[in-house]
């Protein structure tokens, strides 16, 4: 058993590995390196700030909304990395030119330590907070690049809208699965506005 500091020191580590790997990823599809396009690694520099920077609102914003939420019901929550799925984040960009990666999840005790307990509320609760965090950006990302027209805010919104459409999908073990089973109607307005902004977002990159 790990004592609580040293639950919150691998937490960390977890989530600072996770995140620059995804960065990474994302880095070599944006420069678009592959096997056949190898002098493009010179471009990953480029990328990766940008990549960086939208990662750590999309994919940290949305580990920790579940996580917080976790932790303000009553549970023990923390992010655990997924190292043997970590690396297909850098080697699928690679060889297909997408990333699609499962970079780890927030591990929650089965158990509550205060408060009353609503399984169903707080299995819908816990799994909304990730996609809904990403929708927020999203729109708020959408709403800013139509303001400024700058092109780093309407791929920080659509990164946000589509990762929040990605894990709405009805299939385990993403979000969708289980809020569909603890609230149908929330489910269908959170998925149709993630749609949504995803169309209208990805409209707009491909003008």
């Amino acid at each position: 058993m790990y004592t609580p500091e040293e639950v919150k020191k691998r937490e960390l580590v977890d989530i600072v590995v996770a995140l620059l790997t995804l960065a990474l990823g994302f880095s070599i599809a944006m420069a678009n390196v592959n096997l056949a396009h190898i002098e493009n690694l010179a471009h990953i520099p480029l990328f990766f700030p940008i990549a960086l920077f939208v990662l750590l609102f999309a994919f940290i914003g949305h580990e920790l909304a579940h996580r917080q939420v976790a932790r303000r019901l009553g549970y023990f929550a923390y992010f655990q990395a997924d190292y043997r799925l970590l690396p297909l984040a850098v080697i699928l960009p690679l060889f297909v030119g997408v990333v699609f990666a499962a970079p780890g999840a927030v591990v929650i005790s089965p158990f509550r330590f205060y408060g009353r307990g609503d399984e169903r509320r707080d299995i819908f609760f816990i799994s909304a907070a990730g996609p809904l965090t990403n929708i927020v950006f999203a729109a708020l990302g959408l709403a800013a690049y139509l303001w400024a027209g700058y092109g780093l805010l309407l791929g920080f919104a659509y990164v946000n809208a589509w990762l929040a459409l990605f894990n709405l999908l009805p299939l385990p073990p993403l979000d969708g699965e289980k809020i569909i089973k603890t609230n149908l109607p929330m489910w269908l307005l959170l998925i149709i506005t993630a749609g949504a902004l995803t169309w209208l977002t990805l409209r707009r990159l491909t003008w």
